[in-house]
């Protein structure tokens, strides 16, 4: 009975930890844009129309050709001789030789040239991963700055209807000679500095909208769709997960190991290019060739050749394997630093998360709630005469520049995890179809 439990026991805590492991191997950095599907459309659309992607992927495609340039054999080469004066006078075709040569490398040089040049595209391939990724962060990041023009201009817009409240206010108390003139110019001017500010946030909208349009390859003018509403988002993964799925998902890492496969087979191809190459043909003499001449009995003459090239010059050849040992190590000390600035970059992006998480914690459940409950009571203290106008009028500087001080949290901490997902997330490459595979 005691170990039928016990293999109970086995099998329930086996199958939670496959339950576990299976969770967290299934879990993902989702992108910021799966909560905004306009968002998502829009990089759709770029991922199809920018010009600088297309431009990559057809510069990938171009390396992508230049294989069966470099994995084929030297042309035939093909020598025909023709004797002007022969001794015995003999039919014109037979005064003619005709040779064929062809040259072969070493064995295994033109596998050599194709594995080198296809490792070469490959790293292009991994550029235009990563330049795909930046290109969609800054799309991302830029319709964030549309937002947050936007929800500023909703906000003042708000205020003034709020100035516009406490404007009847004083007005009231204007009437009745309570409140002096200079509050009603205080409230007016406060009115004017708000459509002012509306108006600077306007024109902001232009250069930042010609730019996203740049992005989608299409008019500077077209109209360019935000949300109204964004909310803070929580960041699921540590920064020991984050730096191990850098190390994962990074292209700019992929980037470095073709190029270390493409140096590797540089220096095999030094190796090999050190190796004779040899050529196979055949010559046919006609009757009347000058070495034939003197048999004038004979048919035409077959026959066959060969030719080896020996790299005596060794220095050429040594340097070419020096030079491509020395790039390979280049290329470690690039991945070490190609890990630190990312890894540097990721502590800063982190950091800009962490601080505006905590002003977002700040604003939303301490300052903006208590300043919108300070400006009621004070807009009822100045209704009964009991406070000054300037320090209600100041009240509601201070709770617009709140309120403005929010959204720029809300976008700090999107464009931070948008660059998060940038460095770390699961961003799908760009599809490739229809490869040469010579």
């Amino acid at each position: 009975m005691r170990n039928k439990y016990r293999t109970l026991i086995l099998f329930t805590v086996a199958i939670t930890m496959i339950a576990i492991t299976k969770t967290v191997y299934a879990q993902r950095i989702d992108p910021v844009s799966v909560y905004y599907p306009q968002l998502q459309e829009y990089l759709r659309i770029a991922t199809e129309e920018n010009p600088e992607l297309r431009s990559l992927w057809h510069q990938y495609r171009s390396e992508l050709e230049v294989i069966p340039q470099v994995g084929t054999l030297p042309d035939p080469e093909i020598s025909i001789g023709y004797t002007i004066n022969p001794m015995m006078p003999d039919p014109f075709l037979g005064r003619f030789t005709v040779s064929a040569m062809q040259m072969f490398p070493w064995f295994g040089t033109l596998q050599t040239r194709r594995e080198m040049q296809r490792a070469s595209a490959e790293a292009g391939y991994q550029v235009l991963n990563s330049r795909q990724r930046a290109l969609l962060g800054d799309l991302q990041s830029t319709w964030f700055d549309l937002v947050e023009l936007d929800r500023r201009i909703r906000i003042a817009e708000e205020t003034i209807g709020l100035v516009r409240n406490l404007e009847s206010l004083v007005e009231v108390r204007y009437e009745t000679a309570r409140a002096g003139q200079a509050d009603l110019l205080r409230i007016q001017m406060e009115e004017q500095r708000l459509r002012t500010l509306i108006e600077n946030l306007e024109d902001r909208l232009n250069p930042v909208r010609t730019k996203f349009n740049a992005y989608l390859n299409r008019d500077p003018n077209e109209e360019v769709h935000t949300e109204e509403q964004i909310e803070a988002q929580d960041l699921l993964y540590s920064e020991d997960e984050l730096i191990t799925r850098i190390h994962e998902q990074n292209p700019a890492f992929n980037e470095l190991d073709a190029r270390e496969q493409m140096l590797n087979e540089q220096r095999n191809l030094a190796r090999l290019d050190g190796r004779p190459s040899f050529g196979l043909g055949v010559e046919v003499m006609g009757r009347n060739s000058a070495s034939m001449s003197m048999f004038p009995d004979t048919g035409e003459m077959f026959t066959g050749m060969a030719t080896i090239r020996i790299p005596l010059y060794r220095s050429r050849y040594s340097a070419q394997y020096r030079q491509s040992v020395e790039q390979l190590r280049s290329l470690e000390y690039s991945r070490s630093e190609t890990e630190n600035q990312l890894r540097a970059e990721l502590e800063q992006v982190l950091e800009q998360y962490r601080e505006s998480a905590r002003s977002l914690t700040l604003l939303n459940h301490e300052l903006i709630p208590r300043a919108e409950m300070a400006l009621e009571i004070l807009s009822e203290e100045y209704a009964s005469g009991n406070v000054r106008f300037d320090e209600v009028l100041r009240l509601q500087e201070q709770l617009l520049e709140l309120e403005m001080e929010e959204t720029e949290k809300l976008v700090t901490q999107h464009k931070a995890l948008i660059r998060i997902e940038t460095l770390a997330g699961d961003i799908a490459p760009w599809q490739r179809s229809g490869e040469i595979n010579e």
